[in-house]
């Protein structure tokens, strides 16, 4: 008898007659170095309001342990030394993770206690460069309410030339010096007073805390708040830029044309599912681990839409690619969803497309 072969679910046709398998679903989670022991298991995923987050759990109870108790011995020492390898350590490790579990935890609360779920965002950020109660404001509120629309949202790349490696640094260097001022005067414009309010009291509580305690330690305070929040600065910023880099001018306000995905790409497993950016973009409610059932659910509409989607690479892969020109790279691992298939040189035509500064009058997008 011949033995028919059994159809993959996870297969989604491309252009030319191909398919590819989306590996990331079901994929082993790499998001954290252990998991918590057996009876504190139990305890923490009945707190859970989703089981389905103990990988995020499991990830923030590695920093608690681990984390937390270095940052202590590097104000008891003093030592450079010893604040560099902390810094060091804690960036290879845990800063893309942690910054990636906040993202999706500041959408769907983790915890059914409340105390929990504000512990992490005020008590663990500022150990990565993130002052308490900032990140909601500025992504949950701010840049998925705007939407990359510049005028608006404070980190909009629409402005910019974004293969162009001198925008990109004065993208940063606004961030790093008018994010203090903007967020709380953006949450005023829209009239969020009460978090204009809250952001207020968390700038001026980060920087009058920090001063009073480098007055004491100054080595301690430098690694363990003030380097890290600036080289956070740079990595958010140049993560936002990559991953809002080709945005289609004349379609600027979809969501399957100001971003785009990166699937099967060893990243997914230590981001929760981030490279799933358009589908994030489109539901922000969406749980993690269902990102990538509903791109492939729904890639008859991402091939309708012409949209952008790469294979094995991240985000920072593209943005760099982009800076250093490599376009051939870029066509090699471009998923084509819809025919006919480009060449190399129609696929650089049509990236280069998505990086020219949209032109509005934000004014009237008030």
């Amino acid at each position: 008898l011949e033995v028919m072969p059994v159809e993959n679910p996870n297969e989604i046709d491309i252009a030319g007659g191909k398919k590819i398998v989306i590996t990331d679903i079901g994929a082993k989670r790499n998001e954290y170095l252990f998991e918590v022991p057996g009876p504190i298991f139990s305890w923490l995923q009945k707190s859970l309001k989703d089981p389905r987050d103990m990988p995020i759990v499991n990830l923030l109870v590695n920093i608690v342990v681990m984390t937390i108790p270095a940052a202590i011995l590097v104000f008891a020492t003093e030592s450079n030394i010893v604040g560099f390898l902390f810094w060091l350590v804690n960036f290879f490790l845990f800063q893309e993770r942690f910054l990636l579990a906040q993202h999706f935890y500041s959408h769907r609360d983790l915890f059914q206690a409340k105390w929990l779920n504000h512990f992490f965002p005020y008590v663990i950020s500022p150990l990565f460069g993130l002052p308490g109660g900032m990140y909601s404001l500025h992504h949950v509120i701010m840049h998925h309410c705007e939407n990359n629309l510049q005028g608006w949202d404070l980190s909009s790349t629409e402005p910019y030339q974004r293969d162009n490696v001198f925008h990109f640094l004065f993208y940063f260097v606004r961030f790093l010096f008018g994010i203090w001022f903007e967020l709380p005067y953006y949450a005023l414009r829209r009239g969020r007073y009460a978090i204009a309010l809250q952001a207020t009291c968390s700038i001026i509580g980060f920087w009058t805390g920090t001063y009073f305690l480098s007055l004491k330690f100054p080595v301690g305070t430098f690694w363990v708040f003030h380097f890290p929040l600036f080289f956070n600065c740079f990595a958010l910023m140049l993560g936002n830029w990559s991953q809002h880099i080709f945005v289609d001018p004349a379609r600027s306000r979809s969501n399957y044309h100001l971003t785009f995905n990166v699937i099967n790409a060893p990243g997914n497993q230590r981001t929760f599912n981030d490279g799933y950016h358009t589908e994030h973009h489109i539901n922000s409610k969406r749980h993690w681990t269902e990102l990538p059932i509903s791109f492939r659910d729904s890639v008859r509409k991402y091939a309708e839409e012409d949209s952008i989607v790469f294979e094995k690479l991240f985000f920072m892969d593209v943005g760099l690619l982009v800076f250093f020109r490599r376009y051939d790279v870029l066509a090699r691992h471009l998923v084509q969803l819809r025919a006919p298939v480009r060449s190399p040189a129609e696929v650089e035509a049509f990236l280069r497309a998505r990086l020219v500064p949209v032109r509005r009058d934000a004014a009237k997008q008030d």
